[in-house]
């Protein structure tokens, strides 16, 4: 049994008015069986009475027998959906009440599983003292290993700040990416996979990119981007344009080369270009300024603030933290942390399920439920405050862990959306999509069913 429509609920409204009627020919047929039943029943007493009034002897009745196995013709015609819910709808009122479908005592249960759905939607119901004590201890150490361990990137001085060697990190995944690819590998790669978004200045372009320039190109262009790049670089490589966010926060897409293998397949196209994508971004991971922190080019388009002593915008603050060396391995150097939170929160949730004995199927380290989203929500904000306390002291933007700010925002954004729509909305939601996964779960049982039948084929 296949869901035709897409509406959801528009299905289970189907669903209980199937069932209904359904349920209406199981009791006719039980209500025959009962009435025949007394019948023959009456017969029988009345047929026993007549032969003890002729004197007969009655001989002992026999015990009942199971019945036989009902025999199932080889092939079963059975009815599709759309005619069965056709019948169910000339046979049912429009409107079917679930009181109808089911006992006073099923109905009482049902409430009592959707009243708990939801329950542990408040902090202090979803949490326990266990959890709290786990994700804030787990920040803390998330926090230290920012600060003592991957610190800042290098750089030669910075909105005044002094010049600095760089965090242990930091310097240690510089050197292991730039010894993935020598000099001669990147050359090699930027004469294979040369790409229409790489105008390094305004000297060849119809239209000037205020900012453009050898140290800022890649941060200012999207296609360079370790994530935009596969949607904005792709998009500039099949139309042979470059897309560029000038200093001032304007996104500026012009025509600069021939569209990729026009002509060909789509198909191919797209392949060849995200190729291409590829092995451009690999040309210039291990150049001297490298790749820009993913989605940080983003922040190009915030043109306000006043930050340090030349009261600088936070676009720019961004701009001048890519030349000055906070690139795609610093950023991979500020995952570590953030890696540790996740693995141990999320470790920590299958020693507590494994302590109450839950089974293994309900432990899933990578699922993402309430108490587990809310433990790495807590963990992440501890580590986004010490990370935030670092950059106070320090007076240096580029103490920034733009990974955990982003770890952040990941986890808050499901929290904004409980204080926005309210419990109730997101309870209602929950309680659909239990009596949905419900339904799936009977239409699983039952293919599942058919499926083990060698003894009959079902044929709709």
């Amino acid at each position: 049994m296949t869901k035709d429509s897409s509406d959801e609920k528009s299905y289970l409204d189907d669903g209980a008015r199937v069932a209904l009627y359904h349920q209406q020919l199981l009791d006719d047929i039980s209500c025959r069986e009962a009435e025949q039943a007394q019948e023959l029943s009456a017969a029988v007493d009345s047929s026993e009475a007549l032969l003890l009034s002729l004197g007969f002897t009655l001989p002992e009745r026999p015990k009942p027998q199971c019945r036989q196995p009902v025999t199932l013709p080889s092939v079963i015609v059975a009815k599709s959906w759309a005619t069965i819910l056709a019948e169910a709808k000339e046979a049912t009122p429009e409107q079917v009440d679930y009181r109808a479908l089911l006992t006073p005592s099923e109905i009482d249960i049902v409430l009592k599983k959707h009243a708990a759905i939801g329950s542990e939607l408040s902090w202090f119901d979803s949490l326990n003292r266990y959890d709290f004590v786990l994700s804030v201890a787990t920040g803390v150490i998330a926090g230290i290993i920012d600060i003592l361990l991957v610190g800042i990137p290098a750089h030669p001085g910075f909105l005044g700040n002094p010049r600095a060697e760089g965090g242990w990190l930091s310097n240690i995944m510089k050197e292991k990416v730039n010894n993935l690819f020598p000099e001669s590998t990147i050359k090699d790669l930027e004469k294979a996979y040369r790409v229409s978004f790489d105008p390094s200045t305004n000297a060849k372009l119809h239209t000037k990119v205020p900012g453009l320039g050898p140290g800022t190109h890649r941060f200012q262009s999207p296609g360079h981007d370790p994530f935009l790049g596969f949607i904005f670089g792709v998009r500039d490589i099949l139309t042979g344009e470059f897309s560029a966010i000038s200093k001032d926060g304007h996104l500026i897409v012009q025509h600069v080369a021939d569209p990729l293998l026009q002509g060909e397949e789509f198909v191919i196209r797209i392949l060849e270009a995200l190729k291409t994508q590829f092995g451009h971004l690999a040309s210039d991971i291990a150049t001297p300024l490298g790749l820009p922190a993913p989605l940080m080019p983003l922040l190009l388009f915030l043109q306000f603030g006043t930050i340090g002593n030349k009261q600088y915008t936070i676009g720019e603050v961004a701009r001048q933290m890519y030349r000055s060396g906070y690139d795609f391995r610093h950023f991979m150097a500020g995952s570590i942390p953030v890696m540790v939170t996740e693995i141990i929160i999320r470790l920590g949730n299958v020693i507590e399920s494994i302590s109450l004995e839950k089974t293994r199927t309900e432990v899933r380290p990578l699922d993402s439920s309430l108490k587990l989203r809310r433990q790495l929500l807590l963990a992440h904000s501890v580590a986004t405050l010490i990370n935030a306390g670092k950059v106070s002291v320090t007076q240096n933007p580029l103490a920034l862990s733009w990974v955990q700010a982003l770890a952040f925002i990941y986890y808050v954004m499901p929290e904004l959306a409980l204080l926005l729509y309210g419990k109730e909305a997101i309870r209602s939601q929950l309680v659909e999509e239990e009596i949905l996964r419900d339904y799936h779960g009977i239409n699983s049982e039952i293919d599942a069913f058919l499926k083990r039948q060698d003894d009959f084929s079902l044929v709709i």
